[in-house]
C-alpha cells in the first residue's frame, strides 16, 4: 500500500505519511521499501541479489557524516540506527532535508518526491 499523496510506501508516525505528512488510514510494513528509496536519492548506494539482480537487499546512504543502513537478513530487515522503521525514515529524511540545503541535485530529488523537508 502507498501513500494517496506521494505515492510513497504507507509508513505512519502520528497517522501521518512519515515522507509527506498526509493522513493515512491504512499502512502495512512496506517490502519495496529500499527499492523505493535508492530510486528517489541520488546519493544511495544499493546492494541487490544474485549477478545485481531481484530487489535491493543492502542500502546505504551517508549524509555529513551520518551513515544510514539498511539490509534484509533472513527476511528480516535490520536498520542502522536501530530504531523502529517509520523513526528511522523520518531520521533519514530529517538528515536529507539538512544535506539539501547545501546539494541542489539532492533538494531536487526530495522535492520531486514529495517529500515535506523538515
Amino acid at each position: 500500500m502507498n501513500c494517496a499523496v506521494c505515492s510513497a510506501p504507507a509508513l505512519p508516525i502520528d497517522d501521518a505519511c512519515v515522507f509527506c505528512h498526509a493522513p493515512l488510514v491504512d499502512h502495512d510494513e512496506p517490502v519495496e521499501l529500499l527499492d523505493y528509496l535508492a530510486e528517489r536519492i541520488p546519493v544511495a548506494q544499493a546492494k541487490r541479489g544474485h549477478l545485481n539482480r531481484g530487489p535491493i537487499t543492502e542500502l546505504s546512504i551517508d549524509l555529513n557524516g551520518r551513515s544510514f543502513r539498511a539490509r534484509f537478513k533472513n527476511d528480516l530487515l535490520e536498520l542502522a540506527p536501530p530504531v523502529q522503521l517509520a523513526a528511522w525514515v523520518d531520521l533519514l529524511l530529517t538528515r536529507l532535508s539538512d544535506a539539501a540545503t547545501s546539494d541542489h541535485n539532492l533538494r531536487r530529488a526530495v522535492l520531486r518526491s514529495g517529500w515535506a523537508l523538515r
